[in-house]
Protein backbone atom coordinates (compact mmCIF):
# COMPACT_ATOMS: atom_id res chain seq x y z
CA UNK A 1 0.00 0.00 0.00
CA UNK A 2 1.44 3.83 -1.12
CA UNK A 3 1.91 6.03 1.39
CA UNK A 4 -0.91 8.59 0.27
CA UNK A 5 -3.15 5.24 0.54
CA UNK A 6 -2.48 4.63 4.22
CA UNK A 7 -2.37 7.98 5.37
CA UNK A 8 -6.05 8.21 3.43
CA UNK A 9 -7.29 5.17 5.50
CA UNK A 10 -5.68 6.18 9.00
CA UNK A 11 -7.62 9.56 8.15
CA UNK A 12 -10.68 7.55 7.50
CA UNK A 13 -10.20 5.10 10.91
CA UNK A 14 -9.60 8.14 12.70
CA UNK A 15 -12.88 10.01 11.54
CA UNK A 16 -14.51 7.41 12.75
CA UNK A 17 -13.08 6.91 16.51
CA UNK A 18 -11.02 3.87 15.54
CA UNK A 19 -7.95 5.54 17.61
CA UNK A 20 -9.89 7.83 20.25
CA UNK A 21 -9.37 5.16 23.09
CA UNK A 22 -5.43 4.65 22.33
CA UNK A 23 -5.37 8.49 22.31
CA UNK A 24 -7.26 8.70 25.73
CA UNK A 25 -4.74 6.18 27.00
CA UNK A 26 -1.63 7.48 26.09
CA UNK A 27 -2.95 10.96 27.36
CA UNK A 28 -3.84 9.27 30.86
CA UNK A 29 -0.67 7.98 31.11
CA UNK A 30 1.30 11.01 30.47
CA UNK A 31 -0.90 12.87 32.87
CA UNK A 32 -0.46 10.05 35.83
CA UNK A 33 3.34 10.42 34.87
CA UNK A 34 3.23 14.20 35.41
CA UNK A 35 1.91 13.87 38.59
CA UNK A 36 4.21 11.10 39.56
CA UNK A 37 6.57 13.56 39.15
CA UNK A 38 5.24 16.66 40.64
CA UNK A 39 4.46 14.59 43.77
CA UNK A 40 7.75 13.46 44.10
CA UNK A 41 9.36 16.93 43.57
CA UNK A 42 7.18 18.43 46.61
CA UNK A 43 7.94 15.29 48.45
CA UNK A 44 11.49 15.66 48.39
CA UNK A 45 11.48 19.78 48.75
CA UNK A 46 9.05 19.18 51.86
CA UNK A 47 11.86 16.06 53.10
CA UNK A 48 14.69 18.45 52.32
CA UNK A 49 12.60 21.26 54.41
CA UNK A 50 12.23 19.01 57.24
CA UNK A 51 16.27 18.09 57.68
CA UNK A 52 16.38 21.84 57.62
CA UNK A 53 13.89 22.17 60.64
CA UNK A 54 16.20 20.02 62.73
CA UNK A 55 18.96 22.12 62.19
CA UNK A 56 16.69 24.94 62.85
CA UNK A 57 16.00 23.32 66.42
CA UNK A 58 19.48 22.43 66.83
CA UNK A 59 20.43 26.23 66.68
CA UNK A 60 17.36 27.21 69.14
CA UNK A 61 18.43 24.28 71.82
CA UNK A 62 21.84 26.01 71.35
CA UNK A 63 20.54 29.17 71.97
CA UNK A 64 18.46 28.58 74.79
CA UNK A 65 21.41 26.45 76.74
CA UNK A 66 23.63 29.59 76.49
CA UNK A 67 27.44 29.07 77.02
CA UNK A 68 28.43 26.44 78.87
CA UNK A 69 31.92 26.93 79.34
CA UNK A 70 32.45 25.01 76.24
CA UNK A 71 35.07 26.59 74.32
CA UNK A 72 35.87 26.28 70.10
CA UNK A 73 38.20 28.48 68.46
CA UNK A 74 39.45 28.61 64.72
CA UNK A 75 42.37 30.61 63.77
CA UNK A 76 42.33 32.28 67.19
CA UNK A 77 38.69 32.84 67.05
CA UNK A 78 36.04 32.19 69.38
CA UNK A 79 33.13 30.27 67.78
CA UNK A 80 29.53 31.54 68.61
CA UNK A 81 28.12 29.10 71.37
CA UNK A 82 25.34 29.31 68.68
CA UNK A 83 27.04 27.11 66.05
CA UNK A 84 30.08 25.46 67.67
CA UNK A 85 27.92 21.86 67.24
CA UNK A 86 26.52 22.73 64.34
CA UNK A 87 30.15 23.34 62.59
CA UNK A 88 31.24 20.08 64.51
CA UNK A 89 28.97 18.68 62.64
CA UNK A 90 29.96 19.90 59.12
CA UNK A 91 32.64 22.19 58.92
CA UNK A 92 31.77 23.90 55.99
CA UNK A 93 29.04 25.55 57.85
CA UNK A 94 30.32 29.56 57.02
CA UNK A 95 27.34 30.94 59.00
CA UNK A 96 23.27 31.27 59.35
CA UNK A 97 21.48 34.17 56.68
CA UNK A 98 17.83 35.27 58.03
CA UNK A 99 15.43 37.80 56.70
CA UNK A 100 12.58 38.22 59.47
CA UNK A 101 8.82 38.06 58.29
CA UNK A 102 10.01 35.51 55.30
CA UNK A 103 10.75 32.03 54.94
CA UNK A 104 14.69 32.90 54.64
CA UNK A 105 16.46 31.14 57.79
CA UNK A 106 19.11 28.93 56.28
CA UNK A 107 22.82 27.92 57.19
CA UNK A 108 25.17 28.97 54.45
CA UNK A 109 27.67 26.50 53.51
CA UNK A 110 31.06 27.60 52.14
CA UNK A 111 33.02 25.02 49.56
CA UNK A 112 36.10 27.08 47.86
CA UNK A 113 37.62 24.11 46.14
CA UNK A 114 34.56 23.04 44.74
CA UNK A 115 32.11 26.06 44.91
CA UNK A 116 28.38 24.69 43.75
CA UNK A 117 28.78 21.89 46.42
CA UNK A 118 26.15 23.00 48.26
CA UNK A 119 23.77 23.58 44.94
CA UNK A 120 22.56 20.19 45.07
CA UNK A 121 23.78 18.50 48.66
CA UNK A 122 22.03 18.77 51.96
CA UNK A 123 23.56 19.42 55.02
CA UNK A 124 24.75 15.53 55.98
CA UNK A 125 26.64 16.01 52.22
CA UNK A 126 23.99 13.88 50.65
CA UNK A 127 22.00 14.85 47.58
CA UNK A 128 19.41 17.08 47.92
CA UNK A 129 17.41 19.23 44.99
CA UNK A 130 16.83 21.83 47.58
CA UNK A 131 20.45 22.33 47.86
CA UNK A 132 21.45 24.56 50.56
CA UNK A 133 22.49 28.58 50.64
CA UNK A 134 26.39 28.37 49.40
CA UNK A 135 29.02 31.31 49.96
CA UNK A 136 30.95 32.21 46.47
CA UNK A 137 34.08 30.82 46.04
CA UNK A 138 36.07 33.76 45.86
CA UNK A 139 34.28 35.79 49.28
CA UNK A 140 35.66 36.00 51.94
CA UNK A 141 33.37 36.38 55.38
CA UNK A 142 36.56 38.02 56.86
CA UNK A 143 37.68 40.64 54.45
CA UNK A 144 36.30 44.38 55.06
CA UNK A 145 34.86 46.66 52.04
CA UNK A 146 34.93 43.07 49.85
CA UNK A 147 31.44 41.49 48.68
CA UNK A 148 29.61 38.13 50.03
CA UNK A 149 27.87 36.64 47.46
CA UNK A 150 25.45 33.92 48.24
CA UNK A 151 23.70 31.53 46.18
CA UNK A 152 20.48 29.73 46.63
CA UNK A 153 17.50 28.46 44.57
CA UNK A 154 14.58 29.73 43.80
CA UNK A 155 12.41 26.62 44.53
CA UNK A 156 8.97 26.06 43.25
CA UNK A 157 7.53 25.31 46.77
CA UNK A 158 8.39 28.45 48.41
CA UNK A 159 11.54 27.30 49.79
CA UNK A 160 15.25 28.86 49.93
CA UNK A 161 15.88 32.15 48.04
CA UNK A 162 11.97 32.05 46.62
CA UNK A 163 11.14 35.21 48.68
CA UNK A 164 13.73 37.17 47.17
CA UNK A 165 11.31 37.62 44.23
CA UNK A 166 8.86 39.24 46.04
CA UNK A 167 11.83 42.51 46.35
CA UNK A 168 10.57 43.31 42.73
CA UNK A 169 8.05 45.28 44.96
CA UNK A 170 9.29 48.44 46.56
CA UNK A 171 5.88 47.78 49.25
CA UNK A 172 8.41 44.54 49.71
CA UNK A 173 11.51 46.07 50.35
CA UNK A 174 9.93 48.81 52.62
CA UNK A 175 8.60 45.43 55.05
CA UNK A 176 11.87 43.78 54.84
CA UNK A 177 14.64 45.88 54.53
CA UNK A 178 17.01 44.29 56.71
CA UNK A 179 19.21 40.96 56.38
CA UNK A 180 20.68 39.13 59.38
CA UNK A 181 23.97 37.13 58.22
CA UNK A 182 25.52 35.58 61.54
CA UNK A 183 29.02 34.45 60.84
CA UNK A 184 30.30 31.76 62.98
CA UNK A 185 32.10 34.78 65.62
CA UNK A 186 29.52 37.66 65.36
CA UNK A 187 25.89 38.90 63.96
CA UNK A 188 26.12 41.05 61.09
CA UNK A 189 22.65 43.22 60.40
CA UNK A 190 22.84 44.64 56.31
CA UNK A 191 20.41 47.18 55.01
CA UNK A 192 19.07 46.52 51.09
CA UNK A 193 20.04 49.21 48.92
CA UNK A 194 19.30 47.63 45.80
CA UNK A 195 17.21 45.11 43.53
CA UNK A 196 17.76 43.82 40.14
CA UNK A 197 17.44 41.10 37.51
CA UNK A 198 19.02 40.41 34.23
CA UNK A 199 20.18 37.77 32.14
CA UNK A 200 23.38 39.40 31.04
CA UNK A 201 25.42 38.46 34.05
CA UNK A 202 28.17 40.94 33.42
CA UNK A 203 25.62 43.52 34.33
CA UNK A 204 24.97 42.00 37.90
CA UNK A 205 28.11 42.11 40.72
CA UNK A 206 29.53 38.48 40.73
CA UNK A 207 32.76 39.65 39.02
CA UNK A 208 33.25 42.13 42.79
CA UNK A 209 33.93 39.64 45.97
CA UNK A 210 37.74 41.40 46.60
CA UNK A 211 37.94 45.19 48.07
CA UNK A 212 38.79 46.63 45.34
CA UNK A 213 37.47 50.00 44.44
CA UNK A 214 37.09 49.69 40.02
CA UNK A 215 35.44 46.35 40.67
CA UNK A 216 33.09 48.04 43.30
CA UNK A 217 32.34 51.32 41.20
CA UNK A 218 31.41 49.08 38.19
CA UNK A 219 29.02 46.86 40.22
CA UNK A 220 27.19 49.44 42.17
CA UNK A 221 27.11 51.47 38.79
CA UNK A 222 25.65 48.45 36.56
CA UNK A 223 22.97 47.92 39.36
CA UNK A 224 21.98 51.55 39.74
CA UNK A 225 21.38 51.32 36.03
CA UNK A 226 18.77 48.33 35.95
CA UNK A 227 17.63 48.34 39.69
CA UNK A 228 13.72 48.21 40.04
CA UNK A 229 13.49 51.11 42.21
CA UNK A 230 15.52 54.05 44.29
CA UNK A 231 15.54 52.61 47.74
CA UNK A 232 17.87 55.88 48.93
CA UNK A 233 20.06 53.61 50.29
CA UNK A 234 23.90 54.40 49.40
CA UNK A 235 26.38 51.98 48.25
CA UNK A 236 29.71 53.07 47.84
CA UNK A 237 33.52 51.68 47.99
CA UNK A 238 34.65 50.97 51.54
CA UNK A 239 30.96 49.39 52.80
CA UNK A 240 31.08 45.92 53.51
CA UNK A 241 28.49 44.26 50.91
CA UNK A 242 26.39 41.24 50.90
CA UNK A 243 24.95 40.26 47.75
CA UNK A 244 22.26 37.71 47.74
CA UNK A 245 21.46 35.48 44.07
CA UNK A 246 18.88 33.22 42.57
CA UNK A 247 17.63 32.48 39.74
CA UNK A 248 14.38 34.15 38.03
CA UNK A 249 12.87 31.80 35.91
CA UNK A 250 10.32 34.57 34.03
CA UNK A 251 13.71 35.06 31.54
CA UNK A 252 15.61 32.63 30.04
CA UNK A 253 18.64 32.36 32.24
CA UNK A 254 17.49 35.10 34.66
CA UNK A 255 18.65 35.72 37.63
CA UNK A 256 17.95 38.11 40.49
CA UNK A 257 19.86 40.28 42.72
CA UNK A 258 19.30 41.55 46.12
CA UNK A 259 22.43 44.00 46.96
CA UNK A 260 22.97 45.38 50.31
CA UNK A 261 25.98 46.83 52.94
CA UNK A 262 26.48 46.29 56.74
CA UNK A 263 25.03 48.71 59.28
CA UNK A 264 25.93 46.75 62.13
Amino acid sequence: MSVEKQFRKIRKEWNQGKYRGTVRLVSACAATACIVLLGSYYFRGKQAEGEIDSLRTKKEEAIARGDDGRTLDIADREVMSTYRDLFLENPDLIGWLTIDGTTVDYPVMWTPEDPEFYSDHGFDRSESQNGLLFLDGSSSINEDGGNLIVYGHNMKNGSMFADLLNYREASYWEAHRTIQLDTLYETRIYEIASVAEANELELLPYGFTYASEEDCEEAVANMRAIEYYDTGVSLEYGDDFLTLSTCDYSEEDGRLVVMAKRVE
